[in-house]
C-alpha cells in the first residue's frame, strides 16, 4: 500500500488493551494467597494438622463462629488455616465474577473458573484430610497449593501490560522455550518430593530433594544466561528469568537449614522452636515462589518467542544447488 492507514481514534482500543483494574484484582487475589502458603505450612511443620479432629465444624461447631482465640496453639494454627483457606476461596470467587463481567477474553474467563474449581477441590482435600486422618491428603493437599499460587500468578501475568503489549515475537534461535517449560516441571517435580519429605521423612528423599534443588539451580541459571545472550532484547523475560534463578539460591540456602534441622529423619515426633518453625516454613513457601517464577519465565518465553524456522534442521540453510556445487 502506497497510502498511508489513518491513525487511529483515541476511543477505538484493541479488545485485548491493558486495563489496570483486572490486572491489579488478580495481583491482589496472588498476594492474598501468598500467606496462606505460609499458615498451611506452618501446620505441617508444626504436625498440627489434627489439632481440629472433625470438618467442616470445629469441635461440632460453625467453624466460622468458633472462639479460637483462647485455645491451644496447635488449634489456633490449625483453625486459622482454615478460615484463611476460606477467606482465599471467596477472593478466588470475586475474581472469576469479575473476569466474567469485565474480560473479553473467553479463555481467561475459563481458565479463572479452573481457578476457583481448583481452590475448590483444594478445600474439600482439606477438609477430607482430616475426616480420613490421611497423611498422603496432606501431602497432596499442600502440593495443590503451592500450584494454585501458581495460577493465580499466572492470571497476573495474563492481565500484566508486558503479556497484552502488542509486541512481535521473534525467533526462539537459542531454545529457550523448551527450557524454560523443562525448568517448571523439574520444579513442580521437586514440589512433589519435598511434600514427600515433609509429611513422610525418610533420609533418601532428602537427599535426593536436595540433589534436585542443585539441578533447578543450575537450570535457571542456564536459562538466564540463554535469554541474556538472544538477539532479541527481552527485559521482561530476562528479569523473570533473573528472578527465578535468585530464589533458586534462596531456595538452596533455605533447604540446608531446613535439613540440619530436620536431622535425623528417622520419622520421630520431635519438639520445634520458633527459628526451625520459621525456616523450615519459609522453605516450603519459598517452593511455592519459585514455581510461580519459573512459570512467568515460560510464559512470557512462549509470548515473546516463536519457534526458530528450520532449528531443527542445520541442512536447511544450504540450497541443494550449493550443496552439490560443493560436492
Amino acid at each position: 500500500m502506497t497510502k498511508l492507514d489513518p491513525a487511529p481514534e483515541p476511543d477505538r482500543q484493541p479488545t485485548s488493551a491493558y486495563r489496570a483494574a483486572p490486572h491489579w484484582a488478580a495481583v491482589l487475589a496472588a498476594v492474598f494467597t501468598l500467606p496462606l502458603l505460609y499458615v498451611g505450612g506452618s501446620v505441617t511443620t508444626y504436625r498440627v494438622g489434627m489439632a481440629v479432629p472433625d470438618w467442616p465444624t470445629t469441635f461440632g461447631m460453625n467453624m466460622f463462629l468458633y472462639n479460637f482465640w483462647n485455645a491451644p496453639f496447635g488449634v489456633q494454627v490449625e483453625h486459622s488455616h482454615r478460615l484463611y483457606g476460606a477467606a482465599v476461596g471467596l477472593a478466588t470467587m470475586a475474581l472469576c465474577v469479575w473476569f466474567f463481567l469485565h474480560e473479553t477474553r473467553a479463555w481467561m474467563k475459563t481458565f479463572g473458573v479452573v481457578a476457583l474449581a481448583i481452590v475448590i477441590v483444594q478445600g474439600l482435600l482439606g477438609g477430607f484430610r482430616v475426616t480420613q486422618n490421611s497423611t498422603t491428603l496432606a501431602a497432596l493437599h499442600g502440593c495443590l497449593a503451592q500450584a494454585f499460587f501458581a495460577i493465580t500468578v499466572a492470571l497476573a501475568t495474563f492481565t500484566g501490560r508486558d503479556w497484552l503489549s502488542d509486541a512481535r515475537p521473534t525467533p526462539d534461535v537459542r531454545r529457550i522455550r523448551g527450557l524454560a517449560a523443562f525448568t517448571v516441571v523439574l520444579t513442580a517435580a521437586q514440589i512433589g518430593v519435598g511434600a514427600w519429605v515433609r509429611h513422610f521423612s525418610g533420609t533418601a528423599a532428602a537427599i535426593f530433594h536436595g540433589v534436585v534443588g542443585l539441578a533447578i539451580l543450575g537450570v535457571a541459571a542456564h536459562l538466564y544466561v540463554r535469554i541474556k545472550k538472544n538477539p532479541e532484547p527481552k527485559p521482561s523475560l530476562k528479569s523473570a528469568a533473573r528472578v527465578a534463578e535468585v530464589l533458586a539460591g534462596v531456595q538452596i540456602l533455605l533447604g540446608v537449614a531446613s535439613f540440619v534441622m530436620l536431622w535425623p529423619f528417622d520419622g520421630m515426633p520431635r519438639p520445634v522452636g520458633f527459628y526451625q518453625a520459621v525456616t523450615r516454613t519459609l522453605h516450603q513457601t519459598n517452593g511455592a515462589v519459585l514455581l510461580a517464577a519459573t512459570l512467568v519465565a515460560a510464559l512470557r518465553a512462549y509470548r515473546h518467542l516463536s519457534p526458530a524456522p528450520g532449528a531443527d534442521l542445520p541442512a536447511s540453510h544450504s540450497s541443494p544447488t550449493d550443496t552439490e556445487a560443493v560436492a
